[in-house]
């Protein structure tokens, strides 16, 4: 089961139902390319899981990483000319080599299946180096969704049909409209309680060792 369920609107839409334009339009690193960078060392080697369009790929290659970007999504990694890229669900990875940093953002952590979260931080433990870090970004611990309409410029983003279901996940509906062009996409999410988030780590032979932002969204672990 994947995070996203499905997905309307123009252009292409990757297997989860992103939409790809709308990823390009809202390509922008928004700050993570430089959260990233300050906590791995210079001239890393990052393999990025679930990397889209390339939104951090291209930042972090100008910083002076090397970066491997892995995605689904034939579509996505099309717009990816910069760096090695290779098609392949995350859960499926499996390459003979091994990589500094491993980044895996977009919440993708956050998918409902706990066996499936389990197979994506194997792909991670697999692929970092003794030493080395995985950096996760995970929906903030504690906070669900809930109804709601942000509003940025010519940007509108709603947010709505949250429904509660079994075992601590939330369905909702992200819909955006840019410029009088809308898309929308149903999600399927589970936060993660901090131990719930240990528990699987330690199963994967991985370990938390810190938390990059005082909000708990991005997380440090290392191999055990």
């Amino acid at each position: 089961m994947r995070v996203g369920q499905g997905g309307t609107g123009p252009g292409a839409h990757a297997p989860d139902g992103s939409a790809i334009e709308l990823y390009e339009i809202t390509s922008a690193a928004g700050g993570d390319d430089e959260l990233i960078n300050a906590a791995i060392a210079p001239n890393s080697s990052i393999l990025e899981l679930g990397c889209g369009v390339g939104r951090v790929t291209r930042p972090l290659l100008a910083l002076g990483h090397q970066v491997v970007a892995v995605d689904e999504s034939p579509d996505m990694l099309a717009r990816i000319t910069e760096t090695e890229a290779i098609r392949s669900t995350i859960a499926d990875l499996r390459l003979d080599r091994q990589f500094d940093v491993v980044l895996m953002m977009s919440f993708l952590i956050n998918v409902a299946d706990d066996a499936e979260r389990l197979r994506l931080l194997e792909t991670c433990a697999h692929h970092v180096r003794p030493g080395g870090s995985v950096l996760l970004q995970q929906e903030v611990p504690g906070r669900r969704h809930a109804p709601a309409v942000l509003e940025n410029d010519n940007r509108t983003m709603v947010i709505s049909d949250v429904e509660d279901l079994p075992g601590g996940a939330q369905a909702a509906t992200l819909a955006y409209t840019i410029d009088g062009r809308s898309w929308s996409q149903r999600i399927i999410t589970k936060n993660l309680a901090e131990d719930e988030l240990a528990a699987q780590l330690a199963t994967a032979g991985l370990r938390r060792t810190e938390y990059l932002t005082p909000d708990k969204a991005w997380v440090r672990a290392q191999p055990i």
